[in-house]
């Protein structure tokens, strides 16, 4: 494992969020067979993937970055995470 892997830790906390929207007993739960109707899988992955993220990254940066420059930024942290680091 990296020697900084903070952001293991943080995907593994939103991942465990995420999927107890899908458990039944929650107030803030979803039905999994909705995701199959239409386009819902769509539209809940493009809330997850883009405006969820782009929405706090401008809460907590007090930016006002569209949805296009909120992806080009994720862009170059793919990038910056994908890219292997020499020691």
């Amino acid at each position: 494992m990296a020697k900084n892997a903070k952001h293991l830790e943080y995907a593994a906390l939103i991942v465990s969020c995420i999927d107890q929207m899908f458990e039944e007993d929650n107030d803030f739960s979803l039905d999994k067979d909705e995701m199959a109707e239409g386009e819902n899988l769509t539209e809940f992955i493009h809330a997850l993937a883009n405006i969820v993220p782009n929405h706090y990254y401008n809460k907590v940066t007090g930016d006002n970055k569209a949805q296009l420059q909120f992806n080009h930024l994720a862009n170059h942290l793919c990038f910056q995470y994908g890219t292997v680091k020499e020691e």
